[in-house]
């Protein structure tokens, strides 16, 4: 039996006010015919198919004829779990009718207990949940998410089929497992992440939230990654799918990378070299996210970069800086006051202070001197 894990789609997502929906229909066309190519038996989507837990109707349509050209036309079984971007009630409507298609759309704690079986698999289903969810639904005094884990596996133990290969699909966080930008906090205030030893007694376990594939190193769980690179402390990580199969009663996986239409770039240099053209990119049509020297005097500079590269997102300006030459003397440059205002407002306003702002400063400041 060939699954197919993939997870944290967002869709809908925005990174500084830019939307990826475009993006998000292209590389979900490429899903669509890499699964016209794998044949699986089976996909599951462990969790944050949304961004929001009130997506547009343009972010829902897009989901709704994914579903249909693979549950549907394709005839694939689908597994889908919510994300803790996902709204329960949203996602989970009209679950108990599609279940009729083969589409299992799980979003409630009971629902653990009921596995999904294809012939000699078992899948249990674990949605995200709050920890005072748990506390309700186990009636128990849980503070962490791995108690509240441990105490969900510790249940579900005894009903499990030896003669079967039992997974997890769930969405929480690992321990060890690093984090980026786009991944949202599952708890406040409490301990979030969960130690591999409360799942060793599952075959397989098959998780969301954490965007990087390759953020573990187990043998049987696995975190599928994103869709994208939804922030820039994504730049380096691929993205795609996995396959998962059992060849003589071992799991095998494979991971399979998607190409993006845009990529994310984080490119350092001088104002002047990245306007005259003068740095390394994969493409003049990337997400840029520009950290710039000696640009304090120019006006309207994200204006300016984005007339040349308008999939620029992001402007820092690296204002305290050593030259070599300065590091050969031991001198170390000395911004004025108002050089170190107006570098802070332009990151982050991407704007420069206009003339009265910085005639109001100007005048505060000789003020302060005077006192």
């Amino acid at each position: 039996m060939k699954i197919i894990h993939t997870a944290d789609w967002h869709l809908g997502k925005r990174l500084n006010g830019h939307s990826f929906l475009d993006d998000q229909r292209h590389v979900l066309a490429q899903f669509v015919e890499q699964m016209v190519l794998e044949q699986p038996d089976l996909i599951i989507i462990a969790g944050d198919i949304y961004d929001k837990a009130h997506p547009n109707k343009s972010v829902v349509t897009v989901f709704e004829e994914m579903v249909q050209t693979l549950n549907l036309e394709m005839s694939i079984p689908i597994v889908i779990i919510n994300g803790n971007h996902d709204s329960k009630e949203r996602l989970g409507y009209g679950a108990s009718w599609f279940n009729h298609s083969q589409l299992y759309i799980r979003t409630t704690l009971s629902s653990f207990f009921e596995p999904i079986v294809f012939d000699d698999i078992a899948i249990y289903t674990l949605p995200f949940f709050t920890v005072s969810e748990a506390r309700v639904f186990l009636e128990s005094d849980v503070k962490t998410y791995e108690q509240a884990i441990k105490s969900f596996v510790e249940l579900i133990k005894p009903q499990l089929d030896l003669q079967k290969k039992n997974l997890l699909v769930g969405h929480f966080t690992l321990n060890g497992a690093p984090k980026s930008d786009s991944e949202r906090d599952l708890t406040i205030g409490t301990i979030e992440s969960v130690s591999s030893t409360y799942l060793a007694c599952f075959d397989g376990v098959l998780l969301g939230h954490i965007h990087h594939p390759f953020a573990i190193d187990y043998d049987h769980i696995f975190y599928s990654g994103s869709l994208l690179q939804y922030s820039f402390s994504e730049v380096k990580q691929a993205k795609g799918y996995r396959t998962i199969e059992f060849v003589d009663g071992q799991m095998k996986q494979t991971f399979k990378p998607l190409k993006s239409q845009h990529e994310l770039e984080v490119v350092k240099g001088k104002y002047e070299d990245i306007m005259n053209g003068h740095f390394e990119r994969k493409s003049d049509e990337s997400y840029f996210h520009f950290k710039l020297t000696e640009m304090q005097h120019v006006t309207e500079p994200m204006q300016k970069l984005k007339q040349l590269y308008p999939n620029t997102l992001a402007l820092t300006p690296e204002v305290f800086v050593i030259s070599d030459e300065q590091r050969h003397t031991g001198e170390i440059k000395q911004l004025e006051p108002l050089e170190i205002i107006d570098s802070f407002y332009q990151m982050h306003t991407e704007q420069s202070l206009s003339d009265i702002q910085r005639e109001q400063l100007e005048k505060l400041i000789s003020e302060q001197r005077g006192m």
